[in-house]
């Protein structure tokens, strides 16, 4: 399996007033084409700050990052987003159709095929008919819908998620995970997310990438061999399930 995704020796600090804050140090780990990445790790420990080098929002003070072998220097055209504030990520006073169509805005496309791409979006995260809602209409489920929707439009390779599900509630936030490994498996997206959530890296990894210390290393890649396709009641109450989220949650809280 080709790799899509190479993080080499990448270290990041910030100067500031006091000093020099050391986030991140000799971070290596690969992701392969196709697979669903979760990265875990405790409060503070350069979570996000790893996402932003992923996405190209920011530089690393050493090492690199490569998107199938060429080095990442600004944003990677085939990428998208989805962030944990569909309130601040989607623009209030336009309709779902205008939110998803934002993105869309720098592709040469003509309004067929804009029009297309919007509906067929809406369709795999089951929203059909919803294109001239407004997000205030939607609940806090369909609007992080909608934001998934908007990542899908433009057809990325790959899909980075930063706390995607943590502002919706246990049953919406089940239904999201299951909606997610769906579109990678309809769209063979690569995918990478950041969670505080253990149970839920290990419900929908192949791989988990365990963060830990000041600044923060590699602890570990924990493989998730959990076959797939995954069930919310079948895969939660499966041994290697238990066993994989208190392997992790040994590693997060240094117990391991």
């Amino acid at each position: 399996m080709a790799t899509a995704i190479s993080v080499n020796g990448v270290s990041m600090e910030y100067k500031t007033p006091k000093g020099t804050t050391h986030v991140l140090d000799d971070v290596s780990y690969e992701v392969q084409d196709g697979h669903f990445v979760s990265i875990v790790g405790p409060s503070g420990v350069g979570k996000t700050t790893l996402l932003r080098l992923l996405t190209g929002l920011a530089l690393p003070t050493a090492g690199e990052i490569q998107v199938r072998g060429k080095k990442i220097s600004s944003s990677p055209d085939d990428l998208a987003v989805v962030l944990q504030d569909y309130t601040r990520s989607l623009m209030p006073w336009l309709s779902v159709e205008k939110n998803i169509a934002l993105p869309l805005k720098n592709q040469k496309l003509s309004k067929a095929e804009r029009k297309e791409r919007i509906t067929a979006s809406l369709a795999e995260v089951g929203l059909e008919g919803a294109e001239s809602k407004y997000p205030w209409q939607l609940s806090g489920g369909m609007q992080q819908r909608v934001s998934i929707a908007r990542a899908l439009a433009v057809r990325p390779s790959i899909l980075v998620m930063d706390e995607p599900f943590a502002s919706v509630d246990a049953q919406t936030r089940f239904d999201l995970e299951d909606l997610v490994l769906k579109v990678r498996d309809d769209f063979g997206i690569t995918t990478l997310m950041v969670t505080h959530d253990i149970d839920e890296a290990v419900y929908l990894s192949d791989e988990i990438v365990v963060l830990h210390g000041k600044p923060a290393k590699v602890r570990d890649v924990v493989k998730v061999d959990i076959p797939f396709p995954r069930s919310q009641m079948e895969t939660r109450n499966d041994q290697r399930f238990a066993e994989l989220r208190t392997h992790v949650y040994g590693m997060v809280r240094g117990l391991e």
